[in-house]
């Protein structure tokens, strides 16, 4: 077996790639918004909740053959890994949360693993996710396992940032993962941005724009140092005051959010800081460290694009070569 289809089935989003088990080279790639989220509501309003794995697999069978009509390329038969929100309650089966500490070599992760069938002509293996005591993860485990598997010289101690709507902080002591928190950073921008009163404060402009970096580091020195339910509504009276216009105040809330955010890693300064970040939020994340003090090492765009397929390529080399391994010779 040397290709499969890696997928990342976000609750927005759906991702399939052609993946070389070999070198980890993407020889093919499909997405689309068919997003868990979307999925499960179709199966809501189908009211055929005694099939739903059946359900599930048919949406899949009809993305993959979309994928492979427009790539040109025959995928009968080709192992899936699934990873994500499949595993959660509103994916193809919830399964149980893996709990803490758990090893960052992919060998103490949940799974199921679904055989061919006469419904479906694809073998599944699907990951679950990861809970402490008072947080949860579905999807970010496996991004983890992918970038401690590109880290050549890792010690296995650090403390791994992955921003995002919900941005994850990921502590690993041992090469196990000890703890971890969530911050809602992304999920409260769009609010305060779109929803609030604040709206009407600010304006999306994300072109290079010097001035706007400069306020955005503003914002972050202050959400850092300031209580920020107080310090929000300073981003109402930046424009009814003439301070900054509508597009500069677009930076200085997101620099406050992610300001706050990363002041949590002051207690963190003497620890090996991994930022895994990739598109818009990787150069602000980058900056707001810098001027916090936080000496992380950047890792590469790509490294963290291609996390996902490492960490799900780590995970199936661990259950393939263990004696006792959920494929059951089906290879």
């Amino acid at each position: 077996m040397m290709k499969f289809l890696s997928c990342d089935w976000g609750t927005s989003s759906f991702r399939l790639r052609i993946v070389n088990l070999t070198d980890a080279s993407i020889e093919g790639e499909y997405v689309n918004e068919a997003g868990i989220q979307a999925t499960y509501h179709k199966f809501v309003e189908s009211g055929n909740e005694e099939h739903r794995v059946k359900f599930y697999f048919d949406q899949l069978k009809k993305e993959i053959k979309q994928m492979s009509i427009n790539l040109h390329v025959n995928l009968d038969g080709m192992l899936i890994v699934c990873s994500g929100m499949a595993s959660s309650s509103i994916g193809i089966m919830e399964l149980p949360y893996a709990d803490l500490p758990i090893d960052v070599k992919g060998n103490s992760v949940g799974l199921e693993y679904f055989p061919i069938s006469d419904d479906f002509d694809h073998s599944l293996l699907l990951v679950s996710g990861l809970r402490s005591s008072d947080n949860v993860m579905r999807g970010e485990e496996t991004q983890l396992i992918g970038v401690v598997r590109q880290l050549e010289n890792f010690s296995g101690e650090g403390v791994f940032i992955l921003p995002g709507t919900h941005s994850k902080h990921i502590k690993v002591k041992g090469y196990k993962v000890s703890n971890f928190k969530t911050y809602m950073t992304g999920e409260v921008f769009q609010l305060m941005a779109y929803q609030s009163i604040l709206s009407k404060s600010v304006k999306m402009d994300a072109r290079p724009n010097e001035k706007f970096q400069e306020i955005f580091k503003v914002g972050v020195e202050e959400g850092a140092s300031s209580a920020l339910l107080s310090v929000l509504f300073k981003v109402r009276t930046n424009e009814l005051f003439g301070r900054y216009t509508k597009e500069e105040n677009f930076h200085y809330l997101s620099g406050l959010l992610i300001g706050n955010e990363l002041s949590n890693l002051v207690e963190e300064k003497d620890s090996r800081i991994y930022l895994c970040s990739e598109g818009k939020l990787h150069l602000n994340y980058a900056i707001g460290m810098e001027i916090l003090g936080l000496h992380a090492e950047v890792l590469p765009k790509e490294w963290v694009r291609k996390s996902v397929i490492h960490g799900q390529i780590q995970i199936l080399n661990q259950n393939i070569n263990n004696e006792k391994n959920i494929f059951l010779g089906s290879f």
